[in-house]
């Protein structure tokens, strides 16, 4: 069965409120693509293509136009070999080869009648726990978002801004108003030098706080990690498999973050999971803010992970303007993809803007 048809639109849902802060700036406005495959027999499957906040705009769709045009024609069968041709082209096609990877997922999904999750080795649990995510603010305005709303989640990650002094004034505010029973991810996005971070680190001693991210390459967070004794959580260092291969081995980091649209797509994704649960390491399951298309396909691998070692997932729309049609959440605390084939109950004849 062979693709015929490609369509690609634009999707820029906006945060709600002033934006989603963290290190590297406050977040906005999303600027993704929808993409929308259609095979010879009518099924249709669809994906989302992120853009990390990170990466420039411009030069990233430029790639993705000149690569496009190749799943024109393609059988179903040939398709994960392009793919994994793309997958090697470098870090600026990680994001479409997510989004494409997604789409096919879907398509396959819908024509044999099962879920996503049924295409990446089959689901484990109904629903998995979620964390909440607290955008980088003053002290007191993060402590109070937990107050409010901190008591349903077992995991609750504060963004923090980059100036130690201050981070560490949020990271005890948040503290301070959190239960004996709940885990602190002190989320730094890769903003600390590692010398920094080894000397100012010790300061706080939690056993609820688990440092995420301090540094921006691996070898600088494995240097921190082996340097403290409080907990750390590699994530965005993690920017393929062969370097899972190299955590898991490592073993100094207490957990790991699987992003999926950062590694090149939901099958290498699924490999992490697989091998972190054979050497029963920790993970966390997400991906850069998205709408509700490529947050399904997260959750669909989620679904997948061993309870044993899985932490915490999210719902990727959660901060911003956009639909959740494909996301269930069953109980506080709770979240899991929407039931259905494919990614879920996308009606056939919805034009893909409106979708979001």
């Amino acid at each position: 069965m062979r693709i015929i048809n490609i369509e690609v639109y634009p999707f820029e849902p906006r945060f709600l409120g002033s934006g989603y802060k963290m290190s590297f700036g406050n977040q906005t406005k999303l600027f993704h693509r929808l993409v929308r495959l259609t095979a010879e027999d009518g099924t249709k499957g669809v994906g989302e293509i992120v853009h990390p906040a990170i990466y420039d705009l411009s030069e990233v769709v430029a790639l993705e136009d000149a690569h496009l045009p190749g799943l024109d024609g393609i059988s179903l069968a040939d398709l994960p070999g392009l793919l994994a041709k793309w997958r090697s082209g470098g870090k600026l096609l990680q994001g479409m080869v997510f989004g494409v990877e997604l789409a096919m997922l879907d398509l396959m999904g819908r024509k044999l009648g099962v879920p996503v999750s049924s295409l990446l080795g089959g689901a484990v649990v109904t629903d998995m726990p979620e964390y909440l995510s607290l955008s980088s603010d003053a002290p007191e305005a993060m402590a109070k978002i937990v107050r409010a709303k901190g008591s349903a989640f077992a995991s609750i990650q504060a963004k923090l801004g980059g100036d130690i002094g201050i981070d560490l004034e949020r990271v005890r505010a948040v503290l301070s108003v959190m239960r004996p029973d709940q885990l602190l991810l002190a989320d730094f996005n890769c903003a600390l030098q590692p010398d920094d971070a080894i000397r100012a680190l010790p300061e706080i001693n939690d056993a609820r706080l688990m440092w995420e991210e301090p540094c921006y390459g691996y070898d600088d967070n494995l240097a921190v990690a082996r340097a403290l004794s409080t907990p750390v959580m590699f994530d965005q260092c993690l920017k393929d498999l062969p370097t899972f291969v190299r955590a898991i081995k490592d073993g100094a980091a207490t957990a790991l973050v699987i992003k999926p649209d950062v590694i090149g797509g939901l099958s290498v994704a699924r490999a992490a999971r697989d091998l972190c649960a054979a050497a029963g390491v920790n993970v966390r399951i997400d991906g850069w803010w998205s709408g509700q298309i490529a947050a399904a396909g997260a959750l669909h691998l989620a679904a997948g992970a061993p309870p044993a070692t899985m932490m915490a997932t999210i719902d990727l729309t959660d901060p911003l303007d956009t639909g959740r049609d494909l996301i269930d959440k069953p109980a506080p605390g709770r979240v899991a993809p929407a039931a259905g084939p494919g990614l879920g109950p996308i009606p056939g004849n919805l034009v893909i803007p409106e979708m979001c």
